[in-house]
């Protein structure tokens, strides 16, 4: 009867020890399961700061903004292995929205552009909140108004009724336009605009289909210089005296610049207006990832300088001077790493 009880207690003995072994594995297993989780949420978590690819807004490809960004794009590719492409775009007015809604996550623009995006003023009739600043001071976007030497126009008096090529459609240059036209008293009614490119602008004008072609871009701009490699034959219309100060006073995120005649070749000098561009981020970027590509670019400056002639005067130290929008953090914290901002 003790010889029973004895197996007894010791089968008891076994199951338990069974039991307890297959509980150690069943916890063995979970933990490493749990674990596997984890690490599969540290990967998703790590790979959602790093976009899979971005896009540059830049504009024509007759403009500078065209291979400035390609500069950009190539500096985020090969520097933070983020496969990235400059896009064309109407330009200035546009890449603001098109930043708002993450369909280019950054872009060049014009500052006035982009502080009219921010707050909801005219040419947009909302705030465009996902918008914010990278840096500041990347070239001077010049106002150039073209014309055959053999036209009757001669101020910018002398456009109303002529058909103008006004750069593509959600430009920049529109609103310039229309800035220097009203110390004129004049306005868009008062005109024939017609929206392309600033490349085929300047051909419609060399072919006579259009009486003039805007350009708003960093001076040389490629789309007169290309005009220049065919013929000298054409002007660039000067703003009076008078009228540039009004302007000046009306709008003050002008300043009045000089377009002297060697730079295309032509018989006058010009004097016309600029102003400041800028390039703008997504705030759906993260602070780390814009952090990166802020200081990949800042690290290979030259590479941007180089792009175009109109970028040769960026600096790292006028890039947050006059920033008209607020910087984005994750640029903010570059900035003041190296002492350009305060903490």
């Amino acid at each position: 009867m003790k010889r029973i009880s004895l197996i007894a207690m010791m089968l008891v003995i076994a199951f338990s020890l069974i039991a307890c072994s297959k509980s150690a594995d069943s916890n063995s297993t979970s933990n490493v399961e749990n674990s596997t989780d984890q690490n599969e949420i540290a990967q998703t978590t790590e790979s959602a700061e790093k976009s899979k690819f971005l896009s540059v807004g830049t504009a024509g490809t007759g403009g500078a903004y065209y291979p400035i960004g390609i500069a950009i794009a190539d500096i985020i590719t090969n520097d933070l292995d983020i496969p990235t492409s400059a896009k064309v775009t109407g330009g200035a007015a546009e890449n603001n929205m098109l930043v708002d809604d993450n369909t280019v996550q950054l872009a060049i623009t014009q500052g006035p552009m982009a502080y009219a995006a921010v707050n909801g003023t005219s040419p947009y009739t909302t705030q465009y909140e996902n918008v914010l600043a990278l840096f500041n001071g990347l070239s001077k976007g010049v106002l150039h108004v073209v014309v055959m030497n053999d036209s009757s126009i001669n101020s910018f008096e002398d456009l109303k009724g002529k058909t103008i090529a006004m750069g593509p459609a959600g430009g920049g240059a529109i609103n310039v336009t229309l800035d220097i036209l009203s110390a004129y008293g004049l306005d868009l009614d008062d005109i024939k605009p017609t929206f392309l490119a600033y490349a085929e602008g300047v051909d419609a004008l060399k072919d006579g289909n259009v009486d003039a072609a805007v350009i708003q871009s960093a001076a040389p701009a490629s789309a007169i210089t290309q005009l220049a490699a065919s013929t000298k034959d054409f002007k660039i219309i000067s703003i009076e005296e008078d009228k540039l100060e009004e302007v000046l006073k009306t709008f003050p995120y002008y300043s009045g610049i000089d377009i002297p005649h060697d730079m295309y070749g032509i018989e006058s000098d010009a004097t016309t207006v600029y102003l400041s561009n800028m390039v703008v981020v997504s705030g759906e970027l993260s602070e780390d990832e814009v952090y990166n590509i802020t200081k990949a670019i800042f690290e290979n400056i030259d590479k941007i300088q180089q792009s175009h002639p109109a970028a040769k005067g960026l600096s790292i130290e006028t890039a947050v001077e006059r920033t008209p929008i607020p910087l984005h953090p994750g640029a903010e914290k570059y900035f003041k790493e190296r002492g350009l901002l305060s903490e």
